[in-house]
């Protein structure tokens, strides 16, 4: 009898246990999302965008990943991480009981969970199924859905899903993006020890960080050997090998902005308007562009140190700021936590100690001295008694003295911008794009986004005009005082720079001087109309003013649209697309539509005078306002600009391989300084990037089009030159050329004059 009675004791406790574990698994599961959307599986994936030779120049992400395929993936690298999280994987289905086991013995005696013991196919259904919480209910959910996942998927696929997945640390999710973040090398040339150390991230990203701790991510690499060694996923020699190889940490770098931040950030926009505002960060793109990296830096290089030296001109202008004692320590630290500048670079400091023979000053990443001699900023001299302790200055590093104290020099960050566009005039391609000083202090891209009125550097494209309405570089116009109607304002009087005139002067030279009245009188003598419409073939975005002011620049303009128009004379009469992206693939390499990334020419201009202007503007560089591009030793055309008040200064030229412009102004109207032109403050800027972009490419001459003629004139009335007379060869659009000549030359004592009857009849102009 009591035998029975246990048996059905023994039923009924089985039975409530059945319908409770029943009931239990039932309130557990009846929520549980579906392990089929992992057959889906699209994580945010890093959009990557490459220079012109396949460099990473930048990236976009929410969470920096790139999904790669699993046979990708070296066999030693997926070794390291079985060993380090589940050795076991291939063979248990998706739980280790043994894992588990011993999992909730730690949590007992530590009265906490502290352990999970879970296998790979767990940690794939808590990273994208589930919660972190730590909680049995989360346990109980996690282990159902892993069995769950092991009968939708292969051993493969949770293995690609896990390395694809997993944080790393550093801002980097997936095995792929672990390897560039920590050793800059692709996943496929992983060595054994450093898929070691990668393998043993997971566990605790920040406590085994190799970029902040070394020792103990080492300490945990060495474990994951050993793992990889017990478990014969490697021998011996192997083992002995990755202990011994020394690991090279790459230095954490700043997202998204690795290189030509400008263009990078360009790039941005522009997907961001094919895309939407949030794609380009999860889309997984490959992003090919026009940059060169070459002439990016030296562009980059070239504009800085432009805007520093007329910075240097305009003298120190006092300390940044002055801080209370008290606050300095505070303030250093917030400076402390950017990234250090690179050798040369200004970095700000506070002045601790004032004294005779200099300061005492303290940066974010030394102390040091500033002594009297070098407190020189361009012709200033300042006085070591005109700063006091607190005062926030400029230095750049001198060097250490003998001391091993480091050395300081005065140093100031200019307030004036600038931004420089290169094309290259045979594809359309922008090579080179800086929108200002320093893209950390302000990331307004003043080459794209900066509207400004580029003065005289907008001449050439009235030049064109004129050429086309049958005038001629020989022409001949007055440069006088001009006096105009202005409605119900005082006449407007456009003056000359200087306020110098030369009368009758040939169109050439006039360009070449940058005569106002010259040009303002050839567009009162085409007619408003008629040099709006020319005008509109340049592809200039803004409006142009219905005034005789448009001669004189006074449309507004950006860097980028100008040096374009630009191109139209250095293709021979051919408007181009701006090219920046040249392909885009999605993350598997297919290729996706993308406007605007192949060459496209359209002809506005006919080659002839395309070519006349270009030859103006050559003299603009031998005999005119551009003649600090003459150093390059090349055929180069161009021309200043300069605006009222010497708010802003440009220069755009080009050469047979390479077009480019620069503007220098503040952001707000204000005068760079007297003196302070487009040859004085842009040029130089603009040939110094020239000479190292170009290099030693080979010297050639602008190429001489159909259409066009040479002849000998006399310069002063811009007719044919006699035998005899003062002549200089000038080119014309064929047919232009004039065909009444000069008067012969008064005759000398030395040279008798020559008979009327040798001198041909001309024929009527």
């Amino acid at each position: 009898m009591l035998r029975r009675i246990l048996a059905w004791s023994m039923v009924a406790m089985l039975l409530a246990a059945g319908v409770a574990g029943f009931v239990v698994y039932r309130e557990v599961t009846t929520d549980l999302p579906p392990v089929d959307q992992l057959l889906r599986y699209q994580p945010p994936v890093a959009t990557r965008i490459f220079a012109d030779d396949g460099t990473l120049v930048g990236e976009f992400y929410v969470e920096r990943r790139y999904l790669v395929p699993l046979a990708s993936i070296p066999p030693h690298v997926r070794m390291a991480f079985l060993a380090a999280e589940d050795a076991d994987f291939y063979r248990h289905h998706g739980v280790n009981p043994l894992s588990i086991l011993r999992a909730l013995m730690a949590n007992v005696l530590h009265h906490q969970v502290v352990q999970g013991g879970s296998t790979i196919t767990q940690q794939v259904v808590k990273a994208l199924l589930l919660s972190p919480e730590r909680s049995y209910e989360r346990k109980v959910k996690e282990l159902v859905l892993a069995f769950r996942l092991e009968a939708k998927l292969s051993k493969d696929d949770i293995l690609y899903l896990y390395l694809n997945q997993i944080y790393f640390g550093a801002g980097a999710y997936g095995v792929a993006a672990a390897a560039r973040a920590f050793f800059d090398v692709d996943v496929g040339d992983l060595t054994i020890a450093q898929a070691a150390l990668l393998a043993g991230l997971p566990q605790a990203p920040s406590r085994y960080d190799p970029q902040r701790h070394p020792q103990q991510a080492i300490a945990r690499q060495h474990y994951v050997l050993e793992r990889m060694r017990t478990e014969s996923f490697i021998d011996a020699d192997q083992y002995a090998a990755a202990r011994t190889e020394r690991l090279v940490f790459t230095p954490r770098r700043p997202g998204t902005y690795l290189a030509a931040s400008w263009y990078v950030e360009h790039v941005r926009r522009l997907l961001e308007e094919r895309y939407g505002g949030t794609a380009p960060y999860q889309l997984g793109l490959r992003v090919y562009t026009a940059v060169d990296l070459g002439m990016q830096r030296a562009a980059e290089e070239a504009l800085r140190a432009g805007l520093t030296e007329l910075d240097r001109r305009q003298g120190f202008r006092g300390p940044i700021r002055h801080l209370d004692p008290r606050k300095a320590d505070a303030f250093i630290a917030r400076l402390a936590g950017g990234v250090a500048p690179e050798a040369g670079r200004p970095v700000r400091a506070v002045v601790t100690e004032v004294r005779p023979s200099g300061l005492g000053v303290h940066t974010p990443w030394d102390r040091g001295t500033l002594s009297a001699d070098a407190l020189v900023w361009g012709k200033t001299r300042v006085a070591p008694g005109s700063l006091r302790a607190g005062d926030v200055i400029s230095v750049r590093q001198a060097g250490r003295g003998g001391d091993s104290t480091m050395r300081f020099a005065l140093d100031q960050e200019p307030q004036v911008e600038g931004a420089l566009v290169a094309f290259d005039p045979y594809t359309g391609e922008v090579k080179a794009m800086v929108g200002g000083y320093d893209f950390n202090r302000s990331q307004f891209n003043r080459a794209v986004q900066a509207r400004r009125q580029p003065g005289s550097g907008f001449k050439p494209l009235v030049y064109a005009a004129a050429i086309e309405h049958g005038y001629t570089p020989a022409s001949i116009v007055l440069d006088a005082p001009i006096e105009l109607p202005n409605g119900n304002q005082p006449p407007w009087m456009p003056r000359n720079y200087e306020g110098k005139y030369f009368g009758p002067t040939p169109l050439r030279m006039a360009l070449a001087r940058s005569l106002n009245s010259v040009t303002v009188r050839l567009v009162d003598a085409m007619g408003i109309d008629y040099v709006r419409k020319s005008l509109a073939r340049f592809g200039l975005e803004g409006p142009l003013p219905r005034n005789l002011s448009l001669a004189l620049g006074s449309a507004e303009v950006t860097p980028l649209e100008l040096v374009r128009a630009y191109g139209i004379f250095a293709t021979l009469g051919k408007r181009f697309d701006p090219i920046f992206i040249t392909r885009v693939t999605d993350s598997d390499g297919n290729p996706l539509e993308f406007g605007h990334t192949r060459p496209r020419f359209e002809p506005v201009m006919s080659p002839a005078t395309a070519y006349i202007v270009t030859n103006m503007m050559e003299s603009v560089v031998k005999h005119g306002t551009g003649r600090k591009a003459a150093e390059l030793g090349r055929p180069v055309a161009g021309k200043t600009g300069t605006t009222n008040d010497t708010h802003d200064a440009w220069f755009i030229g080009f050469t047979p391989d390479l077009l480019a412009g620069v503007w220098v102004g503040f952001d707000s109207e204000r005068s760079l300084g007297a003196h302070e032109t487009g040859g004085h403050a842009a040029a130089p800027i603009w040939t110094e990037f020239m000479k190292q972009a170009l290099g030693d490419r080979p010297v050639v001459d602008f190429p001489v089009p159909d259409g066009v003629t040479f002849a000998q004139i006399d310069p002063a009335s811009g007719l044919r030159a006699v035998p005899g007379g003062e002549s200089e060869l000038e080119v014309f659009v064929s047919g232009s050329e004039p065909t009444r000549y000069a008067s012969a030359p008064e005759p000398t004592a030395l040279e008798p004059a020559a008979a009327p009857a040798d001198v041909p009849v001309p024929d009527t102009d």
